[in-house]
């Protein structure tokens, strides 16, 4: 009997035993998965926590660049209305015409007001550029309703004509002409102090409209894709086959194709983008690289739109600057000298190599 006894005690002690350890086993167990599921939770907020920081990191960051790009259209270079209209009351403005060219090429205005600009600025003028309202090929030799200029490049700090002739109480008007101190369209190439002098001026006080710069971004994407391998080509003919006196000797086109084709054999561009507004040079060169070559069709002949003086010129001189903008923006450049490539030159970051035909002048 007493042995019986024990026997149950000894069982019943290690049943009790084996009910302790399972309780302390599920203890253990739950307090891990309650730990778990604290930690997880820990986790899982902390990562929306970080989703919110990088939430609210993008959004300022998208909100800065709307802004400043908003800024930049209606302050471009200058003041705000308010501040103009106070400016109007006080400060010189010098309007400016150029005189000894009335029919010129859009480019070579840019040469001779940017000359301008820099020569009123450094008297304590601020320089207004007029198409407008004096007889000129890009109002088509009448006087104006609106200022040709502005639809192409902006004004110094970006006061306008018509605000100009309306406020300011204190403005005098200069004819301004080709001996003016500006860009040397023969020699500047050459002469990088000059680039980065005059190429800042342009930058800073007449950059071309920004809706042209964003449409020469549009165009470039649909004519390269991503490819930046590009050797951009100009060659100048029409009105300058007439050798006119002072101007750079133009190279013969075979000798331009046969450069281009040593320049691509040596460096294996995707592209080459050419620039010409002379058909005839355009009928020679084109089928030399087939599907290489890239170009911007400039529309109607440029002699008939540089001759006929009933002609309107705006859409044409605004292809012209795309060209010119693109031509900027390729890798290379290998070109003929003409005012055109000046505001290639002045519009560009840089180049890696450029090839200038220097042949003297007529």
């Amino acid at each position: 009997m007493k042995d019986i006894r024990n026997k149950n005690r000894k069982s019943f002690g290690k049943r009790h035993r084996l009910y302790i350890m399972k309780r302390s086993s599920f203890k253990k167990n739950f307090f891990k998965k309650k730990q778990r599921k604290t930690r997880i939770i820990s986790e899982t907020n902390e990562i929306k926590s970080l989703i919110k920081v990088l939430f609210i990191i993008i959004l300022s960051i998208f909100v800065y660049i709307f802004s400043k790009e908003k800024e930049t259209e209606e302050y471009i270079f200058g003041l705000p209305l308010e501040q103009k209209m106070l400016d109007y009351e006080s400060k010189k403005f010098a309007i400016i015409r150029r005189t000894d060219c009335p029919g010129c090429g859009l480019f070579s205005f840019q040469n001779v007001y940017l000359g301008c600009v820099n020569k009123y600025l450094s008297e304590g003028y601020i320089p207004i550029l007029d198409l407008q309202y004096y007889k000129n090929r890009y109002n088509s030799y009448k006087i104006s309703s609106y200022n040709p200029w502005e639809l192409f490049f902006y004004q110094p700090y970006n006061y306008t004509m018509e605000e100009v002739q309306k406020y300011a109480k204190n403005k005098e008007y200069f004819a301004c002409n080709s001996n003016v101190r500006r860009p040397n369209e023969i020699n500047i190439f050459f002469d990088i102090n000059s680039i980065n002098y005059w190429g800042n001026l342009t930058k800073k006080y007449i950059p071309v409209k920004h809706e042209i710069v964003k449409d020469a971004e549009i165009i470039m994407k649909h004519l390269f894709g991503k490819s930046k391998n590009i050797l951009g080509v100009k060659i100048r003919g029409t009105d300058y086959l007439r050798r006119p006196g002072g101007h750079s000797v133009q190279p013969k086109t075979e000798q331009v194709i046969s450069d281009v084709k040593a320049y691509d054999e040596k460096y294996k561009y995707e592209y080459i983008f050419f620039t010409s507004e002379d058909e005839n040079i355009k009928r020679k060169f084109v089928p030399e690289f087939k599907d290489k070559i890239k170009l911007l069709n400039l529309g109607d002949s440029y002699m008939r739109n540089f001759t006929d003086k009933n002609y309107q010129h705006l859409n044409f001189e605004k292809n012209y600057i795309l060209n010119v903008i693109i031509l900027s923006r390729c890798l290379d450049l290998l070109t003929s000298k003409c005012n055109g490539v000046v505001g290639a030159i002045f519009f560009s970051k840089g180049f890696r190599n450029t090839f200038f035909y220097n042949l003297g002048v007529y």
